[in-house]
């Protein structure tokens, strides 16, 4: 008899660093709920920074979750897990698949690979990578990534350009795209007889790195200054003095907002205040944005959203927003402009975007493409699954 066969619910264990909390973990819990087949279990961190919060685990109610410490690093790529608990999931769980939230050159990585080796062997592992930046590595993370690019059954990727990326890295194996999701019914959309605002407000909400184009930000409101708008900016980061600074050349400080880095269970009511978002994010050296989930929560608050050419912008936009070539401050003044002057654009945008968030990326469907793609590895009959997220169905 086959491990597959030994049960009839597959055992699953999910290593996740920021699969902390109920909000957090809602790719697990979709996964939990759709799928009854499912027997999963959870280790995380005990405590991690995330999205500049320092969080830390709680239990759920719809699986075991493992806390464990964090040890040599505070760099998601650097750190290592206690192997205790672990050693303790792989013992007791005997998961039929391991599903790890690691890059393949991560010390996480390596080690989930080498304990699965002592205490699990033969058990298939797939990888959940976002990396979209084609980039070179020192011993001994060329050997660490070399290592679980040929020993990892499959992997998910959230974009095609980070399929390209882990192509050109040499990984043979099946490759299928699953996107991040939303929550539809904490991420909803305002009610038709809400007030409507005598001043629109634009909002932008991720940290405030260089990558994130804030400057270009700054100069396109410079450009609108005419316009009537407020600004609501959530987040913090390195960039927040820099952007407070080129408003205020600009006399334009006092229509900002910053309401700094919130608690990821509070973002849906700042969405809620917001007409339309802004992300006017760039590409540099170590930026290319991989995803953009901040798009998607806002498209299924009915927010309409600017995005840039950045990375995987394009493709989780479609054509529910308005997309302009990045680091591009005219441009992106010119669509601001638009959003602020044209109601029927507003109205129109929310309702696509909405309508492509209960279609591609609420997380029903996430759970049920990741189911497929478990019993795929499990049956040995993997093939390559690359469904864009437009065609996904429920």
């Amino acid at each position: 008899m086959s491990r597959r066969e030994s049960t009839d619910r597959i055992r699953v264990l999910r290593i996740a660093h920021a699969s902390l909390t109920p909000a957090l973990r809602e790719r697990e819990r979709a996964l939990a709920a759709e799928c009854p087949d499912i027997d999963l279990q959870v280790v995380t961190t005990r405590q991690w920074h995330e999205a500049g919060v320092d969080v830390k685990v709680t239990g759920d109610d719809l699986f075991p979750v493992l806390p464990a410490r964090s040890l040599l690093s505070r760099h998601i790529q650097l750190f290592a897990y206690d192997p205790l608990p672990l050693i303790a999931a792989l013992r007791h769980h005997r998961p039929h698949l391991i599903d790890l939230n690691h890059e393949p050159y991560s010390v996480a990585c390596a080690e989930v690979l080498a304990l699965r080796d002592w205490f699990a062997p033969k058990t298939p592992v797939i990888m959940q990578v976002a990396q979209n930046i084609m980039r070179s590595y020192p011993a001994p993370f060329n050997w660490l990534q070399k290592r679980a690019l040929r020993e990892v059954s499959a992997a998910y990727v959230c974009s095609e350009s980070t399929k390209q990326v882990l192509r050109e890295k040499g990984f043979t194996n099946p490759i299928t795209l699953i996107p991040f999701g939303v929550n539809t019914q904490i991420f909803t959309e305002k009610p038709d007889d809400s007030p409507r605002p005598d001043v629109l407000t634009i909002g932008f909400v991720g940290r405030m790195l260089p990558g994130k184009g804030l400057n270009v930000l700054a100069n396109a409101l410079a450009q609108i200054a005419d316009a009537q708008w407020k600004l609501l900016l959530v987040g913090d980061g390195p960039g927040r003095g820099a952007l407070a600074d080129a408003l205020a050349r600009n006399n334009l400080l006092a229509r900002a907002e910053f309401a700094g880095a919130v608690p990821y269970d509070r973002v849906a009511e700042f969405y809620r205040r917001m007409d339309f978002l802004a992300m006017p994010t760039r590409t540099t050296r170590t930026i290319r944005e991989q995803f953009g989930r901040v798009l998607v929560e806002a498209m299924a608050s009915g927010v309409p959203v600017i995005g840039t050419t950045c990375g995987a912008i394009p493709e989780v936009i479609a054509d529910a927003g308005l997309i302009v070539p990045e680091n591009n401050a005219d441009a992106l003044a010119n669509a601001l402009r638009r959003m602020l002057s044209d109601a029927a654009l507003r109205q129109r945008c929310a309702k696509l975007g909405r309508t492509r968030v209960e279609e591609c990326y609420a997380w029903n469907i996430v759970a049920r493409k990741t189911h497929q793609l478990l019993k795929h590895v499990l049956s040995g009959h993997v093939a390559p699954m690359v469904t864009r997220p437009a065609e996904v169905t429920a």
